[in-house]
């Protein structure tokens, strides 16, 4: 009997030996050995020509395995099946092989075939640094699960897992966690279960089914219970109910975290009180003191950190029984702090700035203002709108080019695709000028003229038009320089197309009795929530601006800083052991993330006169 094979095997042979072609022209040296060298020293294949030698080989396996198979559907089966194999080995490039093969012959798939496909481009995709493209095809392949197999669920569901934990959706992640769970197909140990669902930030808006996730997710209820003070004995209840639960031995050590974490403690604060930072300094203590009406469990004693003696700082510990260490606020005095003596104490230390760069130090946690993190907000809410070719103007000085390296930093990491582009201004005059060359209005208006020109006395009636490409602008300097641009955005921008967005950071915000904002009309800024007048706690801020009538909002914002240092002093335990708990402060939504703690701010807008509460879709 013979068997007519389709022409599966042609197209594989050829592009195995692309590949290889490829990969040697990619691993070649650009400099040319000499003659001499060439003779004596026979050299070694590159790392890069050994793998192309490896992926020839292995597709060639594959292809003559193929050939072997009886019939078209026992072929595209043995190569569904290589191609997940290839891809759980990350052998990405042969995997791309078999896929191109696999996309001629798409239709003819059955329907779970089809899912096996779409899965696999999906996580190429994925391998290829372009992790949200792929989490943006996957709603159709998770809306088909239904009618799957049980283990054919499991593996989109854990793909769509790792892929949501991996774009720091840990709420997602956590959901697919407990479907897995329900499935009985979770494939983790209890450790790595807790660890994906731990990281949920709105444990109350998680769904479940099955007994078993059930029970997963009433201990991660009990743990937020028992930290939000709601039930002291939420997490012994949850073991009396579940003794042979295999969540017990962690369960066994949240309990003893969170009972530690409602201890009592005192802490030394070291700030700023005298000297060029006095005022700041004060500021960060106002907001302290203001933190400790809510939190009769923690007492603090103050020290001038201007004139303070960091030789006698483990006696200055002991001598005021404080287990907690806060501050200082500035990098020269973080940096003079030994922290051995303060892990040998078993007392914890807050460091008020961002001590990434001080690898002398190691805190038990740090938390700075860090502009950082409203660029890179602003980053993130543009990826969220489908932004793909943003535009930031800034001051072409060593803050401006960092904020545009930031920005560009983040924004591509997750929109790889995407571009930015850039225009740095050195004055106020030249403002003008950068605006119409960006936004492509000088190139329109020479094209213009040179029509003009070539029309002669024929008179040409043309409006200069605006790049259409430009889908949102970004501003990272002061109010005073987005009050200069935005009104020459504003009249750059075409009337017959639509308003470009344009997005800033709090530092297109200040006191509203200071500077008009009749120039600031839509644009939109990160702020901290207690300077938007939404907010609950938006009077005190008046009270506390009638009694430091000289303070600006930078100052009202160290304020709220040292409010929220509290309160993360406080709750820093109840973080630790759970890494989604969110603590709503006054500068922000409050997460700890390995690197410190991760910011949140609000969004607000200008609206004429007003600031108005706004969101990232707004």
């Amino acid at each position: 009997m013979s068997v007519k094979l389709v022409n599966l095997a042609i197209v594989p042979k050829k592009l195995v030996l692309c590949i290889v072609v490829c990969s040697l022209a990619a691993c070649a040296t650009p400099s040319r050995p000499t003659d001499e060298t060439a003779q004596s020293e026979p050299r070694e294949p590159s790392l890069g020509e050994q793998t192309a030698a490896a992926t020839a080989q292995s597709l060639d396996e594959i292809l003559t395995a193929l050939q072997q198979q009886p019939n078209q559907q026992a072929q595209w089966r043995y190569l569904l099946a290589q191609t997940e194999r290839l891809q759980n080995e990350q052998q990405w490039q042969a995997s791309a092989v078999l896929l191109s093969e696999l996309e001629r012959v798409a239709e003819q798939l059955s329907a779970s075939q089809q899912q096996q496909l779409q899965l696999a481009r999906l996580q190429w995709l994925a391998s290829q640094g372009q992790p949200r493209d792929a989490n943006d095809q996957l709603t159709q392949l998770l809306n088909a699960t239904e009618q799957t197999a049980t283990s054919q669920q499991a593996r989109i569901l854990r793909f769509a897992r790792d892929l949501a934990a991996q774009l720091q959706h840990s709420q997602q992640a956590a959901q697919y966690q407990l479907e897995l769970l329900a499935l009985g197909q979770a494939d983790t140990s209890a450790q790595q279960s807790w660890q994906y669902l731990s990281a949920a930030t709105a444990p109350t808006q998680l769904t479940t089914r099955g007994e078993v996730a059930r029970s997963w997710l009433a201990l991660l209820m009990a743990a937020h219970q028992q930290a939000d003070a709601i039930d002291s004995s939420a997490i012994q209840g949850w073991q009396l109910r579940h003794p042979e639960h295999p969540a017990a031995p962690v369960a066994e050590r949240l309990r003893k975290q969170l009972q530690q974490a409602a201890e009592k403690h005192h802490a030394l604060v070291l700030l700023p009180l005298s000297g060029p930072f006095a005022e700041q300094g004060q500021a960060v203590l106002d907001g302290m003191i203001m933190a400790l009406e809510d939190q009769p469990a923690f007492s603090i004693t103050v020290r001038d950190s201007n004139n303070f003696d960091y030789a006698t700082l483990t006696e200055e510990l002991q001598k005021e029984q404080a287990d907690t260490l806060i501050g200082p606020l500035l990098k020269d005095a973080i940096s003079a702090i030994d922290d051995a003596p303060l892990a040998a104490m078993g007392v914890r230390w807050v460091a008020l700035n961002n001590v990434t760069e001080l690898k002398a130090v190691q805190p038990d946690l740090w938390y700075a203002l860090a502009p950082e993190m409203e660029i890179r907000q602003v980053a993130e809410t543009l990826v969220e709108r489908g932004v793909k070719h943003p535009l930031i103007l800034a001051a072409d000085s060593n803050r401006g080019k960092e904020a545009v390296q930031v920005f560009e930093d983040y924004f591509l990491a997750q929109q790889p695709n995407a571009t930015v582009e850039s225009g740095l201004y050195r004055t106020t005059d030249d403002m003008k000028a950068i605006v119409q060359q960006k936004l492509g209005v000088t190139a329109s208006e020479a094209r213009i003229w040179q029509v003009k020109i070539t029309a002669g006395k024929i008179l040409v009636d043309a409006e200069a038009r605006s790049r259409a490409d430009i889908d949102a602008i970004f501003l990272p300097g002061t109010i005073e320089q987005t009050r200069l641009l935005k009104p020459f955005i504003d009249v750059n921008i075409a009337p017959f197309m639509e308003p470009i967005p344009v997005f800033a950071t709090s530092a297109s915000h200040i006191r509203g009795d200071q500077l008009s904002e009749n120039d600031l009309d839509n644009v939109r800024f990160t702020e901290i929530p207690w300077l938007l007048p939404n907010h609950p706690h938006y009077p005190r801020l008046g009270q506390l601006l009638q009694l430091r009538r000289h303070w600006n909002y930078n100052l009202a914002r160290l304020a709220a800083f040292g409010h929220d240092a509290m309160m993360l002093t406080q709750r820093m335990d109840v973080m630790a052991a759970l890494p989604g708990y969110q603590v709503s402060g006054l500068t922000g939504e409050l997460t700890r993330q390995p690197a410190g703690i991760d910011r949140a701010l609000a969004w607000a807008r200008y609206d004429g006169h007003q600031i108005k509460p706004a969101t990232a879709t707004d």
